[in-house]
């Protein structure tokens, strides 16, 4: 029987499903994921083994070279049938998850076809997944570069409408990771991968706090899977920033292992918080200002840092600071009212206020009574404070965030990565509605 135990391994969950100690049955639907040197080849058998005869692959015209022509080529000797679909750039030269790229890739996927495999990072991966779910066809995972933790998981985020959402859609059914192809990839790739896990010192404590403060939900067994796959990649940084095929073995375990985690409880809590949130609200600003994109996982780290920041500064606030803060903040009349919170909305998020008021649950009547949750949150947070100080001081220091990233060649501030002070500003005031869920941002406010 699997215990928590066995959270740092990977294959004992595949193609599981158990009861949790959290009330709830978990179910892992990939059956395979390996992670080793010539993993490429082993998708054909794998195809074969499964009676999946007919395969599209999708590619970009940097990962065709680095990838696709290879696997096609194994693919067609194995007498697989395989098409190719190369999706194009946008004006900046680059491939975004956003309707242009669904449409082509829908369009590709004929009756014939049974299985469809990203070959390429984050965004390629985003695209096939919410794509396979809604073609019903099987989704197959070869990353190209170490780069995000989506790899394994279940939510696909796009952009729609310029809103970046995260849409359910489905995890693949086999992952082949290439140790000899990861080993190739570019360092900004390999050091925004171990910025995207270094995100989840303040996503598990963000999920903490909304335990503590809003008894939401838990899982330990997510929660401990989450924290060994960082382990495995501040454990082996030395060998990440070196790019050795012992360091991307562990920094894809690490990836694989929060992407299952996510997979377990169906839903992005244990690896996405208020670092995740600043990322999104960057790009989404970047979006609208028509400017380049960055990589994910570089904006999570160096986001990472700053949301430890402000655990660190809430973790310093004796009982008595807190709750003086907080009488101040209600006497002032400068606390999240509903009417504050869409006002904010409007303000920080232009053309897409709509969509991000519906995400928050203020779509409705404007004039409606504020939920008693938010009224007595204030008292909440006080008579709770012992705990959630608790939580404040597990983030470690900002200066230990940033030296890990440094120490893989990762930017470790807003300013390295190009967003300008203004913008930072804007994000530590607005990014905390990208998602309806409990973080230190939000938490900060009242203090």
């Amino acid at each position: 029987m699997l215990s928590i135990e066995q959270a740092g391994q990977i294959d004992p969950w595949l193609g599981q499903t158990l009861p949790c100690a959290c009330g709830k049955t978990h179910s892992v639907s990939i059956r395979k994921a390996v992670i080793e040197r010539g993993a490429l080849a082993e998708l054909p058998r794998y195809a074969q083994e499964r009676d999946y005869r007919d395969l599209l692959l999708v590619a970009d015209r940097r990962t065709l070279e680095v990838a696709g022509r290879e696997l096609l080529q194994l693919c067609e000797a194995a007498g697989l049938k395989a098409d190719l679909c190369v999706l194009t750039d946008d004006e900046h030269g680059e491939i975004a998850a956003d309707e242009r790229v669904i449409v082509q890739l829908l369009l590709k996927v004929t009756p014939p076809v049974q299985a469809i495999v990203a070959v390429g990072s984050g965004t390629i991966h985003d695209v096939v997944r919410f794509v396979a779910h809604k073609t019903d066809r099987a989704f197959f995972s070869v990353p190209t570069a170490p780069s995000v933790d989506g790899f394994a998981s279940v939510g696909a985020p796009l952009i729609v409408g310029g809103f970046k959402q995260t849409i359910p859609a489905c995890a693949p059914e086999a992952i082949f990771a290439d140790l000899t192809l990861l080993a190739k990839s570019p360092r900004p790739m390999i050091a925004a991968g171990f910025g995207d896990m270094l995100g989840k010192y303040t996503s598990l404590a963000d999920w903490q706090l909304g335990r503590v403060l809003f008894d939401e939900p838990y899982c330990e067994l997510a929660v401990e899977m989450t924290r060994q796959g960082l382990a495995l990649c501040v454990d082996n940084a030395e060998e990440i920033a070196a790019g050795s095929e012992l360091g991307m073995r562990k920094l894809m375990e690490g990836l694989t292992l929060s992407g299952i985690s996510m997979l377990l409880v169906g839903h992005s809590r244990p690896a996405s918080g208020g670092e995740h949130h600043l990322s999104h609200y960057w790009e989404m600003r970047f979006i609208q200002e028509r400017r380049r994109a960055l990589l994910h996982g570089a904006k999570v780290g160096a986001a990472a840092v700053k949301m430890a920041e402000l655990y660190e500064a809430v973790a310093a606030l004796s009982p008595e600071a807190a709750a003086a803060a907080i009488a101040a903040r209600q006497a002032s009349g400068d606390v999240l009212t509903p009417a504050r919170m869409r006002e904010q909305i409007r303000a920080g998020y232009g053309s897409i206020a709509d969509q991000v008021l519906a995400e928050n649950g203020l779509s409705g009547d404007a004039g409606a009574a504020e939920p008693q949750e938010l009224q007595e949150l204030p008292q909440r947070i006080i008579e709770r404070w012992d705990a959630v100080r608790a939580v404040c001081g597990s983030v470690p220091p900002p200066a230990q965030l940033a030296e890990a990233l440094r120490r893989v060649g990762g930017p470790t501030t807003a300013a390295e990565l190009g967003v300008e002070p203004e913008l930072l500003q804007d994000s530590l005031r607005y990014a905390m509605y990208v998602r309806n869920r409990y973080t230190i941002i939000r938490l900060h406010q009242w203090l």
